[in-house]
């Protein structure tokens, strides 16, 4: 069976429980001494459902096929500074945050740079240069969403960067709160925007706009509580997944009423065991993928429903895009056009 994808609407219904993730996997590279350093973020690919890690450590991107076996990697001169984040487009296309944070990179399928995708028409009265932290695509690949450390934005723009909303986080707080602020990281599921925010205990939901704002997490260390939430993801249910930075697990909420329905995982360093988990996904089969520094660790669990705006169907995924060689036009990326057009017979 091969995934195919649909989306559906903002929050689907609110379930009143569900079933523990149970540990399954892990994901291993081929050779044994050969591991995956600090896997800052793992990521599904819409299209074929392959898992993409960022390797900061070892400044390399892990790709593992569907079935979670080692497919390839890019590595080394690929990159100016070790890649943090990756967001995939449906056609194949790689938007790649590397550590530094002041902008975006662009590559095609086989990891070949063709240029870099500043952010265009920012406001004039910012508060600082932006440094964003994590970054995410819409399900059609037109809208690219990244958070900024500096000015506590989410900014929505289009495929060349250019600024189409902002979500500002940082209105009203106070200038120590302003300070203390931090993101985790940006996702999104079929026609929901998730941002977490470590620093209040809550992940943040929006339509892809940034309307409809509405959150979950309860701040606290007890059971149930969110004491540092990094990342979250939305199943097929409406339910959030959120993973917990500092209590090393996730905690499973309903939208509706802000109420949580169970945790899986925990602390430890053998199988199923979190130190320190750093991001999430969740794919078309409902496994969640959860990465962490400490031992370089990319884990499998099994959750009781897919991933919002996913579908399990019997037909294959689009085709994806060629590879191209990058065009000396490209100063700011746009997203590529097809073979048939005028620019595609070089």
């Amino acid at each position: 069976m091969v995934l195919g994808f649909m989306v559906t609407g903002f929050f689907t219904s609110q379930a009143a429980s569900f079933e523990k993730a149970t540990y399954s996997d892990r994901l291993r590279l081929p050779f044994r001494d050969d591991r995956l350093g600090i896997s800052r973020s793992v990521t599904v690919d819409p299209v074929t459902a392959e898992i993409f890690v960022t390797d900061w450590r070892y400044r390399r991107i892990v790709i593992f096929d569907k079935d979670l076996l080692f497919r390839y990697m890019m590595a080394g001169d690929r990159f100016s500074t070790s890649p943090n984040e990756v967001a995939i487009d449906p056609e194949e296309y790689l938007i790649v945050l590397p550590s530094a944070g002041d902008t975006l990179s662009y590559l095609d399928f086989d990891g070949a740079p063709i240029g870099q995708l500043p952010l265009k028409g920012l406001p004039e009265d910012l508060v600082a240069t932006p440094r964003l932290v994590s970054v995410a695509l819409s399900p059609d690949g037109e809208t690219v969403y990244t958070l900024d450390g500096n000015n506590k934005i989410v900014w929505i723009a289009g495929r060349d960067g250019t600024i189409r909303h902002y979500i500002d986080m940082g209105a009203g707080l106070d200038e120590q709160d302003f300070r203390d602020f931090i993101f985790g990281h940006v996702d999104v599921y079929g026609q929901t925007l998730i941002v977490t925010v470590p620093t209040s205990g809550v992940v943040k939901l929006f339509d892809l706009e940034g309307g409809s704002p509405r959150f979950v997490g309860l701040q606290g260390t007890a059971p149930c509580q969110t004491a540092f939430p990094v990342a979250g993801a939305l199943d097929a249910e409406g339910r959030v997944l959120v993973l917990d930075n500092q209590r090393a697990l996730v905690s499973v909420w309903q939208v509706e009423g802000n109420k949580c329905l169970g945790e899986f995982a925990g602390f430890g360093g053998g199988p199923g065991g979190l130190y320190r988990p750093l991001d999430l996904a969740l794919d078309a089969q409902g496994r969640v993928f959860i990465s962490q520094g400490y031992q370089g660790r990319v884990q499998v669990y099994q959750h009781d429903s897919p991933a919002a705006g996913t579908t399990l169907e019997e037909e294959a995924p689009p085709a994806k895009a060629p590879a191209r060689e990058p065009s000396v036009e490209q100063a700011t990326p746009q997203k590529p056009e097809p073979e048939s057009s005028q620019d595609s017979g070089n």
